[in-house]
Order: structure tokens, then sequence, then C-alpha cells
């Protein structure tokens, strides 16, 4: 009979895996979510939910994360691998060894997924000087570094957990290069089946449908020759004389603006303060027929009426103008008004600030509301009363609108014949986002019926007369941009004058330990912090180019991103963490002159463990603070350099494995699901153990998979008295085995977007290896380690 803790022990676990595959939580959510379930459970004390984050593994884990840091950041490793590149000559066969031997000798002793960082942009280099497509190459480059990872204690996560997990059994331990033998043999044997077998499952993809990162220059792999257009301001037009700023070309057209020809001269990524003038010709990114739908909505004809007038039409019913105080407790404190929703949640409209004084109208969604404002309310006067019986505002009291000059804010529009508003809702024309005009009240020919502030659903017909409130300033704007006409050019030979010895393009994609991932540009201010316009995105095969979009698209992981501005802001790009440079000699600039240091600490933290002088978490933590005394990593590096993520993850599921042990779950699924495959033979569960491992890897991340199955795995040991060891090496390598999916590993998700793949491109290439590495390990490895 089932023990009530054993019950909810295998209810946890079944309801992480159910997390971790479909990623409805972040897998270092999943696992706090784990720790707390098994804590107030009590299924474990309370005190020992989080020996975890002590553990040795963890220590060590972070510890080699910043050693990776050292190798990196000193140049010893690009040093390594551009070395060994040296040796490929121009064989593809021959590129293809040599590259993985070095991903598989980097991994060994450094982070796998900084081996395949570091390799990257090498690698990629040598395929466009080659001519060869980076999609034949990128995804053995990632199998090496995984393959690579098992050569050594310190080369994967799950090496290391498994070794403190095994010392803590009591039934032995493993030395530093206690999994080469095995290791070793697998990555030859990956090797070799990519050099015979598995480049025939490679993609090579051609077709437009499927551009993959491989062609021969940014231009061709971006279409830019389709997407660069021009447009040229007139004479006496509204623009001149305006900043970019004050334009807002790119907010309003949904494109980037590259480069301005003035008189003959091409200035490119003019700065944001730039002046426009008449005449000057625009060079655009993004999508041609822009100006076509702005000029679509056809010119808005302005109703020639008093002002009073306009102010007596929003009046004449039930509306009114109101002056609401901001409480000094109020929730509303802090949001910028666009984020209010203000019109939707209170069905009034907000149409200006009264601060210290002042009245603040220009910028106005973007302002944050403070205690003590006073807002300045249009609205159904029933409905603005009822805020009185809210905590948000203090008072509220009617106002005559012209002692605030409202009129003067005030315009009546008439939706003409054939404008391309017809049938469009507000919030698809942006008259809102792109020129702050709000639409307060809609007058349908024919209807008595008064349409005040309508919805953003609302749809609009030619003969709709519309009063808007905006700055007169925007409205002249729009006109000014409905007149920009087409400039001729020649696509090609514009595409090439962008680019100078000062400006040009490169390509970027987020680093493995990047944490923006989830965020938009808009959000960690990209364009505000580097300078840069960003054209395009690269992601899953196809190239998104609206600035619109861009703008408010979170990022994923293996987004590729064309980047456009000044060389030495692209080269402090290149130098944040959060991102890997991809365009050749753009990298990071290393500290070379620490090299030797940083390689003497990583070999003395490899004697030291291998001879036994300290145990392999205190030399890995002596040599990383090794690291930052002499210089060879940053202080303030370090905390960027350790994947908090992931110490959360093995906090979390460390607890877990204490948990299958001390409750009798791992015993029982021991004795009932692996010994029962056990009676076939031992040969019949090492396999079991393989696949139950490996499979899981594909989906689960890669030490979570190890946490789960070693408690499984050592009661297995010693229920039917089999060898520890052998049992925990089987785990190690199935763990590992992340090359049916790219979910499974980072590596995987690094160069899918950059190679172009699809997920069946990983199934078809990792299939045949992973049963290559099952019979490498049913038949091989009890040769190393007796079962």
């Amino acid at each position: 009979m089932l023990s009530p803790d054993i019950l909810i022990v295998l209810a946890i676990v079944a309801g992480a895996i159910v997390l971790f595959v479909t990623e409805w939580v972040r897998y270092d959510g999943v696992a706090l979510i784990v720790l707390l379930a098994l804590a107030i459970s009590g299924v474990i004390p309370m005190s020992r939910a989080i020996e975890g984050f002590a553990n040795p593994a963890v220590v060590t884990i972070s510890a080699v994360l910043v050693l990776s840091g050292g190798l990196y950041r000193t140049g010893v490793a690009n040093l390594l691998g551009t070395q060994l590149m040296r040796f490929a000559g121009t064989s593809p066969l021959r590129l293809t060894m040599v590259m993985m031997l070095a991903a598989g000798l980097m991994s060994g002793v450094m982070n796998n997924i900084a081996a395949t960082a570091l390799l990257l942009p090498v690698v990629l280099d040598i395929a466009r000087r080659l001519g060869i497509r980076p999609s034949r190459l990128l995804i053995p480059l990632a199998f090496a570094s995984l393959l690579g990872g098992m050569t050594t204690l310190i080369g994967t996560g799950p090496n290391i957990l498994l070794s403190t997990i095994l010392v803590r059994s009591g039934q032995g331990s493993f030395g530093l290069f206690s999994f080469t033998p095995v290791g070793a043999a697998a990555l030859a044997l990956g090797i070799l089946y990519m050099i015979l077998a598995g480049r025939h499952f490679l993609p090579d993809r051609r077709s437009n449908q499927e551009r993959s990162m491989g062609e021969t220059s940014l231009r061709d792999r971006y279409a830019l020759d389709d997407t660069v257009f021009c447009l040229r301001i007139p004479r006496r037009s509204k623009l001149h004389g305006q900043t970019l700023v004050e334009a807002h070309l790119g907010r309003i057209m949904g494109v980037d603006l590259l480069a301005v020809q003035r008189k003959g001269h091409f200035l490119r990524a003019p700065e944001p303060k730039f002046k426009l003038q008449n005449e000057d010709i625009l060079v655009f990114e993004g999508r041609p027929d822009a100006i076509n739908d702005l000029r679509s909505w056809g010119q808005l004809k302005k109703i020639r009426t008093k002002r009073e007038s306009i102010l007596a039409t929003l009046m004449d019913s039930s509306a009114t103008f109101a002056r609401a105080k901001i409480t000094q407790n109020s929730n509303l404190i802090g949001i910028p008004v666009q984020e209010l929703d203000f019109r939707n949640r209170f069905r009034a409209h907000i149409m200006a600030i009264e601060r210290n004084g002042i009245i603040l109208r220009s910028s106005l969604q973007e302002t944050r509301i403070q205690a003590g404002d006073f807002l300045l309310l249009f609205g159904e006067e029933e409905l603005l009363l009822q805020l009185t019986f809210t905590d948000d505002f203090a008072s509220i009291n009617s106002i005559d609108p012209r002692e605030y000059d409202f009129d003067r804010w005030l315009m009546q529009l008439e939706i003409p014949e054939g404008s391309g508003m017809d049938g469009r809702t507000l919030v698809s024309t942006r008259l809102g986002h792109a020129f702050d005009l709000t639409v307060l009240d809609i007058h349908r020919s024919g209807d008595s019926k008064k349409n005040l502030l309508p919805g953003a659903s609302d749809i609009l017909r030619p003969g709709n007369r519309i009063i808007i409130q905006g700055s007169p300033e925007r409205y002249a704007l729009l006109q000014a941009l409905q007149a920009l006409e087409p400039h001729e050019i020649d696509g090609p030979s514009m595409v090439t004058d962008l680019e100078s010895e000062e400006v040009g393009f490169a390509e970027v994609t987020l680093a493995p330990t990047s944490h923006i991932v989830g965020k938009t540009l808009s959000e960690i201010f990209f364009r505000d912090s580097f300078g840069l316009t960003i054209p395009a995105i690269w992601r899953s095969g196809e190239t998104i180019h609206s600035s619109i979009h861009l703008s408010e698209t979170p990022l994923q992981f293996g987004d590729a991103l064309l980047v456009y501005g000044q060389r030495k802001k692209i080269q402090l790009l290149a130098n944040d963490t959060r991102f890997l440079m991809l365009t050749p000699g753009l990298s990071e600039v290393f500290r070379t002159r620490r090299a030797p240091i940083a390689g003497a600490i990583m070999l003395g933290v490899i004697l030291s463990a291998s001879l036994n002088l300290l145990p392999v978490y205190i030399a890995a933590l002596l040599g990383a603070l090794l690291m930052v005394f002499s210089g060879c990593i940053k202080g303030n590096e370090v905390y960027k350099l350790i994947e908090w993520r992931v110490v959360v993850l093995l906090g979390g599921m460390l607890a877990l494995g204490l948990a299958m042990e001390e409750s009798g779950a791992a015993e029982l699924l021991a004795r009932e699901v692996i010994g029962r495959a056990a009676d076939a033979g031992p040969r019949f569960l090492i396999a079991s153990l393989f696949l139950l491992c490996a499979l899981a890897a594909q989906f689960i991340p890669t030490s979570a998979v190890a946490v789960l199955v070693a408690p499984i795995a050592l009661s297995t040991a010693l229920e039917l008295g089999f060898s520890a060891q052998s049992l925990l090496m089987v785990v190690a390598v199935g763990s590992s085995c992340a090359f049916l999916t790219p979910f499974g590993h980072p590596v995987n998700l690094l160069v899918m977007s950059v190679g172009g793949y699809k997920v069946t491109d990983y199934t078809r290439t990792g299939a045949p290896l992973f049963l290559l590495l099952l019979l490498l390990v049913v038949f091989f490895l009890p040769l190393i380690w007796p079962i």
C-alpha cells in the first residue's frame, strides 16, 4: 500500500513534469513550486527544504560558470578555438571534424553553452569564406558541445550533480576524469557519425521561403533591396526644421529612417536631434507601401467653425468637464496615463493634468500620475460623479473648459468619400498612438444620437464628423507626412551607400545567459541605450520588418537581430553580455594580457581536483575567486556570469530528490519499474534507464532529469546489488542526450535561428546518434564500469 508521503511526492513529480514540458511556468519557478509544495505538505522538514542551495553541486556549477567566463573574457577559449579551426582547411568534412573536436574539447573544461557561443562567430565566418551554408555546420557544433560536456566532471551540470549525490549516498565517488572514457568514446562516435552519415541528414536551405542564415550577405538574408525605399520632403513642408524626435517618422509610418540625402551629401544613421529640411530625401527600411497607407486616409477635411461651437457640441447633452484630485493613497500613483485604461475603466477622458499650477498636455500618455495631481476630465456628468466613491479621488468639481484653453486643442474633421478610413476601427487608424489625436465624439450623418467617447472598436464611415482633441501641430504633421513624395532609387545601389567605414549593418543574437528573453526592445530601452536601429528580426525562418511590431515584440532565445548604426556603437553592443555578436570583426574585446593567468588558474583547478588535493567544489570556488582577484573578470561581472535560474532550479530539484529518497518513492519506482526491466537482464536494465533519462531530456532541463532519476538509480543499485557508479554513469550520459528536439538544452536553441533550423531537423539528424549512444551505453559502458 502506498503511504501518503509517496502519493504526495509522486503527485508533485507528475505536476513538475507537466509544467516542465508545457512551459506554462518558467523552469526556475517550477523548482520553487516543488520546493514549497514539499515543505508545506510536510514530506520533508522545512529546515531541510532549502538544503539544496548549500549543496556542493550548486557551488561547483556556479564556480565553473565563473571560470568559464574568465577563459572567455581573457580570450583563452577564443585563441584555442581559432587555432584549432586553422586545421580545418577548405574541406567541409575536415571542417566538421575539427569544429566538433574543438567544441568537444572546450566543453570538457568550460560550460558547453559558453563554448558554443564562443565558436559560433568563428564557424559562421569560416562558412561564409568557404561558401558553406551554416545550416550544414551548426547542429554538429551544438551536438559536439553536448557530447564534450560528458567527458569530465565539470563539463556539464548533470555530472557535477550526480557526483555529489553519489558521495552523499556513501556508495563511492567520481573523480574529475571518471567520465572521460565513456564521454570521449561518445564524442568520437558523434564525430564519426556526423562525418560518415549525419551530414546527409542536415538541411541545405535554398528557397526564399526557407532562406537560411547562410546567404552571402546581410543584404540578401534580410531582403534589404526589397525593403529600402526613399521619400522626398517637398518645398514649404511643415517638416522643415523639425527634429527626428518631433517628426515621429518611425512611430507613425512603421518604418525606420536609416539615412538622409541632402544636396548630394549622404548622412547615414542621423541622430535623434537631426533637423529635417525641405527637399531632403529620406531613406527608409520597412514596408514601401507605408506612405500609401497614410495617404489612403484621404485629406481629412477640417471644418471651419468657431471654437466655442465645438465646445457647445460636446456639452449640449449630459457631458461635462471636471477637475478630480488624486488622493495620497491612490492606486493610480506611479502609473503612466497610457497604462491606466482610464477611458474604459471610468468612461471618461483625461484632457490634461494640473500639477503644481502647471497644465501638462504634451506627452501626456507617458506622464506618470502623482499624489495631489488634478486630472482634467471630460465625460458624462453622472459617471464622473461616481468617481467620488472610489479611493483614488479626493474631490471632483465641474470646471469651465475655456479657463484651461481646451477650445484651442479641439478640432472638427470630416471623413471624405473614398477615404482609407472607411470601415476601419478607431484603434486601427492609430490616430492616438501615432499623432496623439484623441476622438471625443463621432457624429454620423442622418443620426441625431451623439456618440461621446467612442470605443476602440467603433467603425468610421465617410461623412462622419469627428471632434478631436490634440495639438494643431500634430494635425499639421499628419498633413505634412501625407504630402511626402516618392523618390525613385536604385535599390541595390542605395543599400550599398548605407554602409561606410563609420556606419554599417551587423547581426546579433541573444546570449545564452541573457535575462532579456521575453522582454521587448522598448522595455530594455534598446534605442536609447545604444543609439542603434533594428530594421528586422530573423525568427524561425522568417523575417519581421515592421518597426511598430518590432519594438513591442517579445524577444525569444535564438532570435537574430539586424542592427544598423555607428560602428563604434555596434562595438558597445558587442561588449554587452546580453548579446552575442554574429558579424565577424565586431566581437568582444578580450583582456588578452591576462590570458596566461586565466589559463594557469584553470590548469590549477584541474590539477588540484584530479590529484585530490582539494574537493572539486573548493578548487572551483578558489579558482573563481582568483579569476576576480587577478583581474581576469571584473567583480560586477561575476553575478552576470552565474545563471541564477539554474541555481534556483538545482536548489528546488535537489529538495525533490531528497523527498523521493526519504518518502520511499525512489525505492518503489526502482522496484516496480526499473526492477522489472532488470528481470530481463542487466543490459535491458541499462537500456531502460538510459531511455528514461534521454527521452525526458528532450523536454526537461538536463539537470532536473539527473536529479529526478538519480534516486531511482541508487535505489535500484541497492535493491538489486548493482554498482551505483555504473547506473549513475548511465544517468549522466542519458541526461545529456538532448539530440531529438531543440528544447532540451540551450545550445540547440542558440543555433536554431542562426542556422534556420526547424524542429524536425534536430529529430532527423539526432535520432541515429541517439540510437548509437544507446548501443554505446548498453555494450561499451559496462566494460569501463562493470554493473
